[in-house]
């Protein structure tokens, strides 16, 4: 699961930084990935958890980056802003396609 190796390098990042118990709040901006953007923000919690059982969940949010899709339907391409986000010009589904993750940790201030 790549989502493993994803929160392995989090979890060490946040350890060299010193957030691993406490500090700010922690936000995850994911760029690419497939349309399944909440079963991947689980996965990644989870191993996070598993790799940094120090770290208060609740100090992390996972926003994901708006990308391009094809509509199905009238074949236009869109910005999607998640997997739901229909066409604008006709509202047939989009379809994304999928491009590996990428993960980019922002925290504001240091660790206390």
């Amino acid at each position: 699961m790549h989502e493993a190796g994803l929160a392995a390098s989090i979890a060490e990042t946040l350890r060299q930084h010193g957030l691993d118990a406490k500090g700010p709040p922690i936000r995850l901006i994911v760029r690419g990935g497939h349309s399944a953007e909440a079963a991947f923000d689980d996965a990644l919690r989870l191993h996070l958890q598993l790799s940094l059982p120090s770290l208060d969940a609740g100090r992390v949010t996972i926003v994901h980056q708006p990308r391009e899709a094809t509509c199905v339907a009238c074949g236009a391409t869109f910005t999607a802003a998640g997997s739901e986000t229909p066409c604008p010009a006709c509202g047939g589904p989009g379809l994304s396609r999928p491009t590996p993750e990428s993960v980019d940790i922002e925290w504001t201030g240091s660790a206390s």
